[in-house]
């Protein structure tokens, strides 16, 4: 990843929706920039905090390896659903995705911005039970862009959210009123589980030399690239 871009990620102005919480956030995050850059040269400093949040967001991933688990349980058993129940299955693949986002890239993005680990277990269980993504749309595109292998097709980002938003609408009205689902909505709901997947879970492991093991379908857990 860019180290400058990468230590710019947590700034502020990619939370959207500001409100009281995320000024909390801020001052935590000025009070993070301060501590962390006292014994450095202005020039090292953002080098620093990039290399710092992702170490920390590494030690998460392997501390917590089972994290990949539950949003791959509920895809496959999405798919035992499709054809028996659709709407079932839409609202699981929903979950799965809800998961890769919040669980799986969030949670150990925020993290990794603090060193402190009382404060950060704060920020994370205060921002991760808050309903909705939109408001950290742009901290994960960020992130996953960085991630992203060079070379790789571009990923059309505005595309992906409003898909995102899209099948988050359908989810709704299923569990709010009933609706029935087409198998085409079905489908796409599981594509857009792949694409979370492919496009945004694995770069961002695989830019912190850290791989997903299938080996065991029932069990799916990280495992560090680094150790031979």
């Amino acid at each position: 990843m860019a180290c400058t871009e990468f230590g710019v990620l947590i700034s502020g102005a990619y939370f959207m929706s500001y409100d009281e919480p995320d000024a909390e956030i801020d001052a935590m995050v000025d009070a993070f920039y301060k501590d962390i850059g006292k014994e450095l040269y202005p020039e090292h400093k953002e080098q620093a905090i990039s290399a710092f949040i992702q170490d920390r967001m590494r030690s998460y991933y392997l501390k917590n390896s089972e994290i990949i688990q539950a949003p791959f349980e509920c895809f496959f058993h999405a798919g035992e659903c499709s054809y028996i129940s659709p709407r079932s299955a839409l609202i699981i693949y929903t979950t799965s995705i809800e998961l890769y986002l919040k669980s799986v890239i969030l949670k150990p993005m925020l993290y990794g911005m603090f060193h402190n680990e009382l404060v950060a277990q704060l920020v994370v269980e205060t921002t991760t039970k808050q309903s909705g993504l939109e408001r950290y749309f742009k901290l994960i595109e960020l992130l996953c862009t960085q991630a992203e292998r060079t070379g790789s097709p571009v990923l059309d980002w505005k595309s992906l959210w409003t898909d995102l938003k899209e099948n988050q609408t359908i989810r709704n009205k299923i569990i709010h009123q009933g609706c029935q689902v087409t198998q085409r909505e079905v489908e796409a709901a599981r594509n857009l589980a792949v694409k979370v997947l492919s496009r945004m879970v694995e770069p961002v492991l695989k830019s912190l030399d850290i791989r997903i093991d299938e080996s065991n379908p029932e069990k799916a857990t990280l495992l560090d690239n680094l150790k031979k």
